[in-house]
């Protein structure tokens, strides 16, 4: 049976890990043909949970900001507050088109792969 630490993903966590063991080449982009295809598959799938996360958490913070202008006009919320956490969804948004960039160079280089019998753990 799984460890309760197992069965927790941390997408974001996980793909930060997978880039890690990528090679790189001179330019410093990733070298994804002469990366181990597992290694691939795996940033993949974090990636594509991680994209999944991210665009529902700014998909709900663009929400609380429709429902949080009458505050701010009220004095209840300070301006600086939503301005920042404005900034925050920018720098998201640039985590989320790289990671989709990632995961389709990532699928191109595993199209034809076939997980090793037993699969890694």
């Amino acid at each position: 049976m799984a460890r309760p630490e197992q069965m927790i993903r941390h997408p974001l966590r996980d793909l930060i890990a997978g880039l890690m063991l990528l090679p790189v080449k001179r330019c410093g982009e990733p070298d994804y043909a002469e990366a181990d295809s597992d290694v691939l598959v795996k940033v993949t799938e974090a990636a594509d949970m991680a994209i999944q996360i991210v665009h529902d958490g700014l998909a709900s913070i663009g929400i609380l900001h429709a429902y949080s202008a009458q505050e701010i006009v009220d004095g209840q919320l300070r301006i600086e507050h939503a301005v920042a956490l404005g900034r925050w969804q920018i720098e998201l948004c640039e985590v989320l088109s790289y990671a989709y960039g990632l995961r389709i160079d990532c699928r191109r280089y595993t199209t034809d792969y076939v997980a090793r019998e037993g699969g890694q753990q």
